[in-house]
């Protein structure tokens, strides 16, 4: 009779169990969860049967004396693994191709960069990293014409340890180093029109003969019909093209790299902050390149030579980053000036006694990083509660259930858990494919649509408050930030008027008598079926409808890359700090490429544009921020919606950590104490 008694209680206290380990949209789980579940339902049904009741008590506790039956990560226990989630995967580990944050958010944690941004100070700052010191530049002479220039003295520093085609020449005995020869294959690569560099703007732009060597790779490419060719051939075809020199770069010796600029503009410096100017040796680039063709080999991993090395990448399951053992570098010491910290340890100076623990401590702080690709922000939600993920950004899904105002609630203060806040250098709202036969030709319809998007209503629905509204591109935190303006008047006389005037009244579409369908472009995100329900009802009282297609995020990319849209969400994070970054994206001369992909063409703008690049004065540079400001907002080929403010919370055997503004390559600064995470699983997750 007591045996009969416990083994619907037994039952039951499995199914709630597997019901809370179970939480999430099911369609949107990596494989990972799914297998865990698949376990629960297993475990479920055994205790259905009695005869297997008896055995499960003899071994539950020996099943259970590790480690949570259900445990999604039981490879985790008691390793120093940091764990955390991704909601979009990257596009590409390609350096020189990389233009979305995804990507960014991985390869930044891989690469060493001449120069790195600075973790524990405020404002931001450039400090050296692979480069000795920041070079200032300085006037001088290039065959005869008068140019400025600047050099890259480098320190040493080492790829991670793990691809065969390092063991070149040049390896030390100890692994081989970072030269100044792999950055000039760098900028080779950036200078090929075939890679459709992200950064090929800025340094056409900068760098002497940079512009004519872009344009001798794209004609040898097509006298050369490059791609026609076997991968092998097309490795040793563009070994050839690219062992021409770029004019204004020269390689001095091993450590020491020479740049030659078209003016005295410093920008260029910006760049080598930058994961786009990730060294790569000769020989692995000859390497990879001969094993799939129109070096699409790099696309799935990357030389490393930063904190971490890719260790591997499961598409929608997880990414694995494995520790660089031959990094140098440790962890930073606080800015004598506390005035210059972080506001999260200005305000917390209990946080600032424990950052100041860690000075001197080699990095990365953890042996490995996963990424689990997990879209759904609740399921996200429901692996933190029981901590197995060991830092969230907070999300609609979790706001509410955690915060009491702008603190964390009392039960997550207890607990341990800690809030850190920081304002993104970040905007987001929708680009318009002005080449768009119906959104490009008329600027009436774009404002209507503008008028109807409230931003923020949008920020208290999907946001719960916690972003800001732009008025204008530039984000908080940087030059020219316009924190407020007065509301547009959008009456429903104004709107009407304007859908007549694009010749839509009533948002019919008069072609077909029914009402005018657009098309928007995403990726699937936390609580986005909501979040574009809500889109679609807005437009809908203009009479249009809006369709929203989905894509993955590598398709998502390519199609706005190539200008295969009609409207796209867009967000754009500063790649350094300074306006040019995000008004250069709808400057006339960048039209077709990733910095213009509205399309964007206005004169009086790009004269604006072009004198801020030369302007010093502040309040002269300020007129023209404002000038280019009026006229996005007079012509229209981006909504702008808001700055997102970033609140993530840590548990509480994450180490201390603060977010930064430029937001990349900070992974290696995260501790774990392992012991105490598998203890709070074990004790949490216990069904006893």
């Amino acid at each position: 009779m007591h045996f009969k008694f416990r083994v619907p209680i037994l039952l039951l206290g499995a199914r709630f169990f597997c019901a809370v380990h179970g939480r999430g949209r099911q369609d949107l789980s990596p494989p990972h969860l799914r297998r865990s579940r698949r376990g629960c339902r297993s475990l479920v049904r055994a205790l259905s049967q009695p005869s297997l009741v008896l055995l499960f008590l003899i071994l539950l506790p020996v099943l259970h004396c590790n480690r949570p039956l259900n445990h999604p990560y039981p490879e985790t226990v008691g390793n120093n693994w940091h764990l955390i989630a991704m909601s979009s995967e990257p596009s590409t580990m390609d350096p020189v191709r990389m233009a979305d944050g995804p990507s960014y958010t991985v390869a930044s944690n891989l690469a060493i960069t001449p120069f790195r941004y600075a973790y524990l100070k405020r404002p931001i700052q450039m400090e050296p990293l692979l480069a000795r010191e920041i070079p200032s530049i300085k006037p001088g002479a290039l065959d005869g014409q008068p140019v400025h220039f600047f050099d890259l003295n480098l320190d040493t520093h080492y790829y991670a340890p793990v691809e065969e085609c390092l063991k070149d020449s040049h390896h030390d005995g100890t692994g081989r180093p970072v030269l100044a020869a792999d950055l000039e294959l760098n900028l080779k690569r950036s200078a090929d029109p075939a890679n459709e560099a992200f950064m090929i703007s800025l340094l056409s732009k900068s760098i002497v003969g940079f512009a004519d060597y872009s344009e001798y790779l794209q004609l040898a490419r097509q006298e050369k019909d490059i791609g026609s060719l076997s991968a092998s051939e097309q490795a040793r075809v563009l070994a050839e093209l690219y062992s021409r020199p770029i004019d204004g770069v020269k390689v001095l010796d091993d450590d020491t790299l020479r740049i030659y600029l078209n003016s005295s503009s410093d920008r260029i410096l910006y760049f080598f902050a930058m994961v786009s100017a990730a060294p790569i040796t000769e020989a692995c680039w000859r390497e990879f390149n001969s094993r799939d063709k129109d070096q699409n080999a790099l696309e799935r991993t990357m030389i490393s030579s930063g904190p971490y090395y890719l260790k591997s990448w499961e598409p929608r399951d997880r990414i694995v980053l494995e520790r660089n053992t031959l990094y140098r570098d440790r962890f930073p010491a606080l800015p004598e000036d506390s005035s210059q910290w972080p506001d999260g340890l200005q305000k917390h100076p209990e946080r600032a006694r424990e950052m100041s623990s860690l000075e001197g401590k080699p990095l990365p702080l953890t042996d490995r990083v996963i990424f689990y690709l997990i879209q759904s922000g609740s399921t996200v939600w429901t692996l933190f509660e029981q901590g197995y993920q060991d830092r969230v950004a907070l999300t609609k899904d979790s706001y509410e259930g955690v915060l009491d105002g702008e603190e964390l609630r009392p039960e997550y203060r207890e607990r341990g858990v800690r809030l850190s806040t920081e304002a993104e250098l970040t905007t987001f709202g929708w680009i318009f494919n002005l080449r768009d036969p119906v959104v490009g030709r008329s600027v009436e319809l774009r404002k209507a649509i503008r008028c109807i998007i409230d931003p923020r209503e949008l920020i208290n629905r999907f946001y719960e408050g916690r972003a800001m509204v732009a008025y204008g591109l530039l984000p908080p935190g940087m030059e020219g930030f316009e924190p407020e303006k007065e509301a547009r008047k959008c009456t429903k006389g104004y709107v009407d008027n304007l859908l007549s005037r694009a010749g839509y009244a009533k948002g019919i579409d008069p072609e077909t008598g029914k009402p005018l369908v657009l098309r928007l472009i995403d990726v699937p995100r936390p609580a986005s079926a909501s979040f574009h329900s809500y889109l679609v009802e807005r437009i809908a009282k203009l009479g249009i409808r809006l369709e929203v297609d989905l894509f993955d995020a590598p398709t998502y990319f390519e199609k706005r890359m190539k200008g295969k849209f009609q409207i796209t969400t867009w967000g754009w994070g500063a790649d350094y700090p300074d306006p040019q970054n995000f008004f250069q994206l709808f400057y006339g001369g960048n039209a077709g490429t990733p910095y213009n992909e509205a399309h964007f063409q206005n004169a009086a703008f790009d004269q604006a544009y072009r004198a801020l690049d030369e302007a010093k004065d502040p309040a002269r540079r300020q007129q023209l921020i404002d000038r280019m400001n009026s006229i996005l907002e007079e012509e229209v080929p981006v909504l702008l919606l808001f700055h997102r403010i970033n609140y993530g919370i840590s548990q509480p055997w994450l180490s201390v950590y603060e977010p930064h503004p430029m937001g990349y390559n900070l992974l290696q600064y995260r501790g774990v104490d392992s012991e105490q995470r598998d203890r709070f699983q074990s004790e949490y997750n216990s069904i006893f």
